[in-house]
C-alpha cells in the first residue's frame, strides 16, 4: 500500500509539471463498487457503479478543486461458456453533467493459467449514445495479470499486485481517437467472496487530434460475490 502510494504521488508530480505545457491534465478520487451474483447456472449478475471527482485540473487553475466529474452505473449479464472462457452483454448510464449518455457492451474474456500466474484477456466493443452527438463505436483489449504476494497461490487473507493495460480504439462521426489505460493494482482478498483493491489508473487520449489528455486517477475498489 505504502509503495503504491508514493508511485502515486511521483506520477502526480510529474504529470503536474507536464501538465504545464497547457496539453489537458487532471487527476482526481475514483472510488467504485461491483457486486456479483453467481447463478445456479454458473452465470453471473454483475452491478457495478464508478464515481469521479477532480481534484486538480490544470485547464481551470493551479489551486486545488473537488468537482464531480461523472458517475457510471453499469449491469452484466455473464455467460460461462467453458472453464476459462465467458461472454457478456452489458447496459451503462453516465451522468455527467451536459454530457449524460447510455452505451450497450459486448464482451469476450479468456484466461491462461501459467505456472506461476494467470494472464486474462478481455475483448469489448460498445456504442455510446449521448443527446445532440454522434453516436461513439468503440473498440477495446485488455490484458492483466495477477501475482499473489504470499505463496503460488491466492488465499483469503492474502494480498495481491495486478496489472493490466488496455487501447481502446474509437470511431465518432468519422473522426478517430485512441485511448490507453495502464492500471497498477495492489489488493487483498478478505474471504472468497470479498476483496479491496487500491490502484494508480493511468489513462492517455487524443493522440490524432491534437487534443492530448492525460488523466491520473488513484482509485479504491469493492468487491462482493454473492
Amino acid at each position: 500500500m505504502r509503495r503504491l502510494l508514493i508511485l502515486g504521488l511521483f506520477f502526480m508530480r510529474v504529470f503536474c509539471g507536464y501538465g504545464q505545457d497547457r496539453q489537458t491534465f487532471f487527476t482526481g478520487f475514483f472510488p467504485e463498487v461491483s457486486l456479483t451474483k453467481k447463478l445456479e447456472n454458473s452465470n453471473k449478475l454483475n452491478f457495478k457503479v464508478e464515481n469521479q471527482h477532480v481534484i486538480y485540473d490544470n485547464r481551470i487553475g493551479d489551486k486545488p478543486q473537488f468537482d464531480h466529474y461523472r458517475t457510471d452505473v453499469m449491469g452484466f449479464y455473464d455467460w460461462k461458456l467453458t472453464a476459462s472462457t465467458s461472454a457478456a452483454i452489458g447496459l451503462f448510464h453516465r451522468f455527467q453533467d451536459g454530457a449524460d449518455g447510455n452505451r450497450i457492451i459486448q464482451q469476450y474474456a479468456f484466461l491462461n493459467r501459467l505456472r506461476d500466474f494467470r494472464i486474462g484477456h478481455r475483448i469489448r466493443t460498445d456504442q455510446t449514445f449521448t443527446r445532440g452527438q454522434k453516436v461513439e463505436w468503440r473498440l477495446r483489449y485488455r490484458v492483466a495479470s495477477e501475482f499473489p504476494l504470499n505463496g503460488a497461490t491466492l488465499d483469503p487473507g492474502e494480498s495481491y499486485f495486478m496489472i493490466s493495460n488496455e487501447p481502446i480504439f474509437s470511431l465518432k462521426g468519422g473522426g478517430f481517437n485512441l485511448e490507453n489505460r495502464l492500471i497498477l493494482t495492489l489488493g487483498k482478498l478478505y474471504a472468497k467472496s470479498q476483496k479491496l483493491e487500491y490502484s494508480i489508473d493511468y489513462r492517455t487520449d487524443g493522440f490524432f487530434n491534437n487534443r492530448f489528455r492525460t488523466r491520473l486517477w488513484p482509485k479504491i475498489s469493492y468487491y462482493y460475490n454473492f
